[in-house]
């Protein structure tokens, strides 16, 4: 529901919220929500986790300093949600990474959080914007090119 979109909460000055859904690499096979892999960020391997149940994607505060990207500064903190309940916090976005995926290069933005098991979480507004689908029975994500 609109009245419950993580940016809509931001008006009035409260802290905008989102969930992630941080998980093991373990559970991770066995849920046909997410989708896992080794992929390049920025020319740097990283394990990342595809997942519909998280709303923005982030990035692994350790990792993030591999990418010897400058983050910038959001208007508001940005609060998110952890599977086990677990709440944290980030005033930050590394924008203009570049995750590159059978050979094509696409950007993404990713808020710089504490995460467990995986370097990057891409939600729901990176795959929604790239026109990306999860198949389930084959654990693939399916993305959509400019080219077609």
């Amino acid at each position: 529901m609109r009245r419950d979109c993580p940016q809509n909460k931001n008006a009035g000055g409260n802290p905008a919220r989102g969930r992630a859904f941080v998980i093991g690499s373990g559970e991770a096979k066995d849920d046909p929500n997410v989708v896992t892999g080794t992929f390049l960020l920025n020319n740097v391997y990283a394990s990342i986790l595809f997942d519909t149940g998280a709303d923005r994607s982030f990035i692994s505060s350790e990792f993030s300093k591999l990418l010897d990207m400058t983050p910038t500064p959001l208007d508001y903190k940005y609060t998110v949600e952890l599977a086990d309940g677990k709440l944290i916090e980030t005033q930050h976005i590394i924008k203009g990474c570049v995750l590159t995926l059978a050979n094509h290069q696409l950007v993404i933005d990713l808020m710089p959080v504490t995460l467990g098991s995986f370097d990057v979480v891409i939600g729901m507004d990176w795959l929604s914007a790239n026109h990306a689908e999860i198949v389930c029975n084959e654990k693939i994500v399916r993305v959509t090119l400019p080219s077609g």
